[in-house]
Parts: structure tokens; C-alpha cells; sequence
């Protein structure tokens, strides 16, 4: 019996107090994963920015009708581990980004203090 082999990687990435997005992180190699949210999580949707390269701009991620891709309704009540949605599969760079519980907006959500997310991704 043969077996496929696939990479897992552990990251911790950080959004800082009264900041909305994360530090970068290199997705390339991933085709899957999860995240932990903290439980002291300021109320907030977790959507994603991406780049080609690190040093480019970072632009929303969107769906193909136009919508922010996103992870919604976050429990504040303890910590949990959230899918990371399909749609970033293809993306290099990305950036977690702390935004408003409104689906449709693109308006930041600044967290109270510097959160450590903990990301779990599968080659």
C-alpha cells in the first residue's frame, strides 16, 4: 500500500492592538487549513487579503459574485478552530483580516489588544 504524503505546517501570526489585518503569511505551498481564534477576539468576521508577492499590495479576496470571502460568525465565547475557506486556496500571500460582522462591507474591525492566531495547514 502506497501513501500520498502531505506537508503540514504550524504558524502563529498576529494581529496587533488597535490593528485589522495580520503579519503576511506564505500560503503557496498550502492547499488547506485552519485557523484558532483566541477567545478574547474582538467581535469580528475574519476575511482575507492577498498578494502576488509579499511587497505588493494586499487587495480583498473575493468570491466570484463580488463578495469579501470570509469567515463568519465567530464565536467570542472560548477559542476555536475555524476552516479556512476554499476560495484561498489559490492565493500566495495573505493577510487575516479583522472585518466587520456585515458580510457585503469592507470595513476594518481593530482588535482591543495584539491577538495570536494559530494557522494548521495541509500541502
Amino acid at each position: 500500500m502506497s501513501y500520498i504524503v502531505r506537508e503540514n505546517s504550524y504558524a502563529l501570526i498576529t494581529i496587533l492592538s488597535g490593528e485589522a489585518e495580520s503579519e503576511t503569511f506564505d500560503f503557496g505551498n498550502y492547499a488547506g487549513g485552519m485557523v484558532l481564534v483566541p477567545s478574547d477576539w474582538t467581535a469580528a468576521n475574519i476575511g482575507f487579503k492577498v498578494a502576488r508577492l509579499s511587497s505588493n499590495t494586499f487587495n480583498i479576496l473575493r468570491d466570484d459574485i463580488g463578495t469579501p470571502v470570509q469567515i463568519s460568525t465567530i464565536l467570542t465565547s472560548g477559542a476555536r478552530w475555524y476552516i479556512l475557506p476554499s476560495e484561498l486556496y489559490g492565493a500566495k500571500f495573505v493577510r487575516l483580516w479583522s472585518k466587520s460582522t456585515t458580510s457585503a462591507t469592507e470595513t476594518d474591525t481593530n482588535q482591543g489588544t495584539e491577538r495570536n492566531l494559530e494557522l494548521l495547514l495541509k500541502g
